[in-house]
């Protein structure tokens, strides 16, 4: 706020009356009130403050996507567990067995393929009591060696990685949950978490949401041109591609 000149020269205030000299010095002061009360006002927030918090804003955004993601993938996964999706099963693979070929940790990604084309050297997914799948330990992930055939029937004799000798127990199709298709390492530990910790998660994605929202709503609040400015940007992209197309 300027301040105002109330300041007189000898002549003008040896022209005013004495009651107009006393008005004049009770504006004076008053103004001087005025400009002390505003100078010890606390700032509003400065344009980089309000550039910052939208940016950080816009990261818990990103987090709470990944996260929802996250828990979606999960979700989907627990809820095609037990009979896959589009002939697709997913494990993680709680073990070192397989190291060089299934790493601990890993998603593995299998598919149900007939006995025909099951062949020494594919990776298998079985289930040692196919009546109690829910058991511990019994779903293992090892390598075909051999395949026998026998009055019609096929069985086959797994291995562990770098194993000479085959398993002794005969797998046949009734154990067999799916061949290997492909691996994600790392993925599993990622789902296993999601698995364990899912009810924080939601709780940590619906607070950062909550947060960025706050955040991004008080900087618009204190700095309305930083909403034009991105709206402004927006039409002018889209007015370059409809001219480029």
């Amino acid at each position: 706020m300027p301040r105002l000149n109330l300041k007189l020269k000898k002549e003008d205030a040896s022209a005013l009356s004495p009651e107009g000299r006393a008005l004049v010095e009770e504006v004076e002061q008053l103004a001087d009130e005025v400009l002390a009360a505003e100078k010890d006002t606390p700032e509003t927030m400065t344009l980089p403050q309000a550039k910052s918090i939208r940016a950080a804003g816009g990261i818990f955004y990103g987090v709470t996507v990944a996260l929802c993601l996250l828990l979606g993938v999960m979700l989907l996964l627990n809820a095609f567990a037990a009979n896959g999706v589009m002939g697709l099963r997913f494990f993680v693979e709680p073990t070192n067995a397989m190291l060089r070929q299934v790493p601990r940790g890993s998603l593995l990604i299998t598919v149900m393929r007939s006995s025909g084309k099951i062949r020494p050297g594919d990776i298998i997914t079985y289930n040692v009591l196919p009546d109690k799948p829910d058991v511990p330990g019994t779903r293992l992930t090892r390598i075909v060696a051999e395949r026998l055939e026998s009055n019609g029937k096929v069985v086959f004799h797994t291995k562990r990685a770098g194993d000479a000798a085959p398993d002794s127990m005969p797998i046949n199709m009734t154990h067999i949950l799916g061949v290997k298709l492909a691996v994600l390492p790392g993925v599993g530990y990622v789902i296993s978490f999601a698995q364990t910790y899912a009810a924080a998660l939601s709780v940590l994605a619906g607070a950062l949401c909550v947060s960025a929202a706050v955040m991004r709503l008080w900087a618009n609040r204190e700095h309305p041109e930083l909403k034009d400015r991105k709206r402004r940007k927006a039409g002018h992209k889209g007015r370059v591609q409809h001219a480029i197309v």
